[in-house]
């Protein structure tokens, strides 16, 4: 009996012991995979294309789109943008082309980084050097136009012909570039350079010279002035899509 005991009593804690390690060999699998899960859900891939779309431009008539590509270690960048300018009203008929081309040096590497709510986005702070050429043709034509000048005299305006605009540009600018929603971005940037110009005018027909003149003529109008030359700063943002 006490042998028949024992032996019952062996078998039982064998059965225990085999049902105490299936069990922990199952929650440990369990535990194993819910970690890959967790890592892999934690872990995004970085993303090194872009497609950005720059607002600022349309307050100037033109669409500016680009396309920007990161290096191996997300701490360069190259951008190429290319865009198209269209205006036509009442006095003046203006249509040109633009290209822009960025390398952007990463100081804050624009790597993948995870928030408080462990989602991953990509953020990073640059310096860039710029090189931007533009070409414009503007057919403008200020005809019988009453103005008063200062003194409240009223004189007509006689003003037309056409411009042809020829302009190059460099310089600098820092920004600030980050992902949201996964699949989008937003750039924000300032600086500055230096712009020249080269413009010819052609069928002129003009009845004065006086400088009022232009301050109702839409290029008249400082750095926004398609025949600016000089010191040029740039602020603006850009928004786009990141895969």
């Amino acid at each position: 009996m006490k042998q028949l005991f024992l032996s019952k009593l062996f078998f039982k804690g064998v059965f225990f012991l085999l049902f105490l390690s299936v069990y922990s060999y199952f929650n440990l699998s369990k535990g194993q995979q819910t970690e890959q899960q967790t890592n892999q859900k934690q872990f995004v891939p970085p993303k090194k294309t872009a497609i950005s779309f720059v607002p600022t431009y349309i307050f100037r008539s033109t669409l500016q789109i680009g396309i920007q590509r990161f290096n191996k270690y997300q701490d360069r960048s190259f951008v190429l943008y290319g865009g198209i300018t269209g205006l036509s009203n009442e006095f003046l008929k203006e249509n040109g082309y633009t290209a822009e081309a960025q390398y952007r040096f990463y100081v804050k590497r624009f790597k993948v980084r995870t928030n408080f709510n462990e989602k991953s986005y990509q953020q990073g702070i640059y310096v860039g050097i710029w090189a931007r050429g533009e070409q414009f043709e503007q057919n403008y034509d200020y005809e019988n136009i009453s103005y008063f000048d200062n003194t409240g005299r009223e004189t007509i305006l006689t003003y037309k012909g056409t411009r042809n605009i020829e302009a190059l540009s460099g310089g600098i600018q820092f920004g600030f570039q980050q992902t949201f929603a996964e699949y989008f971005f937003i750039d924000l940037y300032v600086g500055g350079g230096y712009r020249g110009t080269n413009i010819d005018t052609q069928n002129e027909v003009k009845n004065t010279d006086k400088p009022q003149h232009k301050e109702i003529m839409r290029w008249h109008n400082g750095i926004f002035d398609r025949g600016y030359q000089g010191v040029l700063p740039r602020a603006g943002f850009g928004l786009g899509v990141i895969f």
